[in-house]
């Protein structure tokens, strides 16, 4: 591993580490959209379980290399033949942003198949009400569909067999002093648009 690709993994497990102590008490952990595996690898050092889905066969590879359970799949196909009730916590970073609601839906439906009753979901996205997220940010990945508030997430949970107890915005890095002075002035003038880079929501499946 190059200088370049550990300075990156340890940027990925910085960003992650925060959301491992929700699932502390789970027994088996599904993260949709793995990628390299930074967050299950996290799992692992905690001695949870971590079943990673990843369409990319590069990606999986690598992620297997560093004996991590990866399922080379489309989540979308495999959640569907999953059996029901396998997991107790589900992630999912970065992808809801990648799809239409009505596939955001889906993938709520489905994950509330495979999930136990008082299972937890953990959705990260970026931050629509940053004002560099919507300016820019957000828009210079083609493949971005569109971006989802919190509100929204929380609706379309809900009609999907979770409820949302918990939402937050997030940046795995604190501005300077000077920064988040210079963030309050503009907030205080112009509303508040300089926030966290990215939200989470926490969800609970439905009993």
């Amino acid at each position: 591993m190059n200088i370049a690709d550990t300075r990156n993994q340890e940027i990925a497990q910085r960003y992650f580490k925060p959301f491992i102590e929700y699932f502390r008490n789970c027994q088996s952990v599904m993260e949709v959209a793995s990628g390299k595996g930074c967050f299950l690898e996290l799992l692992r050092d905690a001695k949870i379980k971590g079943t990673g889905i990843e369409l990319d066969a590069a990606l999986c590879q690598a992620s297997r290399d560093k004996g991590l359970n990866v399922i080379e799949a489309n989540f979308f196909e495999h959640l569907q033949q999953a059996a029901p009730g396998q997991f107790d916590g589900a992630f999912a970073s970065h992808i809801v942003e990648h799809f239409a609601p009505a596939q955001v839906e889906q993938l709520f439906s489905l994950l509330a198949k495979v999930a136990k009753p008082g299972a937890i979901l953990i959705v990260v996205t970026p931050n629509i009400a940053n004002l560099r997220r919507a300016v820019g940010d957000f828009w210079r990945d083609p493949s971005h569909v569109r971006p989802y508030p919190i509100q929204a997430l929380e609706k379309l949970l809900a009609r999907n067999g979770w409820t949302m107890v918990e939402a937050k915005e997030y940046t795995d890095r604190a501005p300077s002093m000077k920064r988040s002075l210079l963030y309050g002035i503009r907030n205080l003038f112009l509303g508040r648009y300089w926030v966290g880079d990215d939200l989470y929501v926490v969800a609970r499946r439905n009993a």
